[in-house]
């Protein structure tokens, strides 16, 4: 059984990687990129319901996973990929209930956030929808941010 979906790993799954992240970012923060991702793996369910279940376990303890490094230290940035990954992160993950929209990073669903609430107050925050790009789009995302 996946990590995510054995109720009795998840919670201490999630903080150990928000622990790593957290302390790799410690360690060279100015240069330093952290990803968190899930399997590619698809995992349904017996029926729809059981499918839907199964995905907002994955997505919440994946903006679990983000919340917890936020408040453990204060990225440079954040960047999620996939639009309701994007809306999970910076809704539940992050906390936003208003930014600045300062622009597109890319053409198309690339948009960079300056959150005005929430734990990520100040750090920017890139909603970078899926299917949107090149293979190289999103290095060329992060290559821009760090140059920020």
């Amino acid at each position: 059984m996946p990590t995510l979906l054995d109720d009795a790993a998840r919670n201490e799954h999630v903080e150990n990687i928000a622990g790593q992240a957290a302390n790799l970012l410690r360690q060279n923060e100015a240069d330093s990129d952290i990803v968190i991702r899930t399997s590619r793996n698809l995992i349904t369910g017996d029926d729809a319901v059981h499918s839907l279940l199964i995905a907002r376990t994955v997505s919440g303890a994946l903006v679990g996973t983000v919340r917890e490094i936020v408040s453990q230290i204060r990225p440079a940035f954040v960047l999620a990929k996939g639009g309701i990954t994007s809306s999970d992160t910076a809704t539940e993950g992050l906390g936003i209930r208003r930014a600045w929209c300062r622009g597109t990073m890319l053409p198309g669903i690339v948009s960079l956030w300056e959150p005005v609430t929430g734990l990520a107050q100040g750090i920017p925050y890139i909603v970078f929808a899926g299917n949107v790009g090149d293979d190289d789009a999103l290095a060329a995302v992060v290559e821009t941010l760090r140059s920020v």
